[in-house]
């Protein structure tokens, strides 16, 4: 069953994703707390000030192209901070309110550069824990659009397809039949140990046994290899 379990799984996430309605920050994520799953990939909004500004070198977007991000750390206005990638190009840190919409991600867990006072190993609000007092949201927000009084701030954004999450092992996809097969095979199994015990009457006991040795790896084989010196062929 827990094989078929992973199976399905595997097969779950090759599903297309399905865009979720745009929602508060708040609404799906909490300061000092790791994301849940069904938080990643939800679109946010939320508004605050920008604190900093960092540079996340050697990114790599949708399409394969490698390129230094922009990533500004962000007061949020209902409490706590979060890291907003902004842009592939420089960009000046706005002054005043902004308003952004964009995609949450899970942290990096790998470094793609040095860490630096402007520079980001990887994007991940653990690296700026202790210079901060404000509470930080967990992962990151990719920017899709950043206004001041409902005007677009015109950058150059990058594109990330929604995170998918992985199943552990590289073969679910190919395992889904071998519960089934399995399930048949023991079906055999357990018929022909009633039919076999029965004939050389044995207790009762001695029949759950043997049909219960099927359930263990190789138990089968030494039940087998004791009945045949007991009930030879010839």
């Amino acid at each position: 069953f827990w094989q078929l379990d992973r199976a399905e799984e595997f097969q779950e996430l090759q599903k297309p994703y399905i865009e979720r309605p745009i929602i508060n920050l708040s609404q799906v994520a909490s300061t000092g707390e790791n994301l849940s799953d069904d938080s990643i990939n939800q679109i946010v909004r939320f508004s605050g000030k920008y604190l900093d500004q960092y540079t996340a070198p050697n990114q790599e977007d949708k399409y394969g192209v490698r390129s230094d991000w922009i990533v500004g750390l962000l007061q949020v206005d209902s409490g706590g901070a979060i890291l907003v990638v902004r842009s592939t190009s420089n960009a000046q840190i706005p002054l005043g309110k902004v308003d952004i919409t964009g995609r949450l991600f899970n942290r990096q867990f790998d470094d793609r550069a040095g860490k630096s006072l402007t520079t980001l190993s990887r994007i991940d609000p653990a690296l700026l824990v202790a210079s901060y007092d404000q509470k930080l949201f967990d992962g990151f927000v990719l920017a899709q659009s950043e206004k001041i009084n409902g005007v677009e701030i015109d950058l150059k954004r990058p594109e990330l397809d929604p995170a998918k999450p992985s199943v552990p092992g590289y073969y679910w996809q190919h395992i889904k039949w071998i519960p089934f097969v399995h399930g048949y095979i023991y079906a055999f199994y357990v018929l022909a140990a009633i039919h076999f015990t029965a004939r050389a009457r044995f207790t009762i006991k001695r029949m759950i046994l043997f049909i219960l040795a099927g359930t263990l790896p190789i138990a089968s084989f030494i039940a087998e290899r004791r009945v045949m010196r007991q009930f030879p062929l010839s």
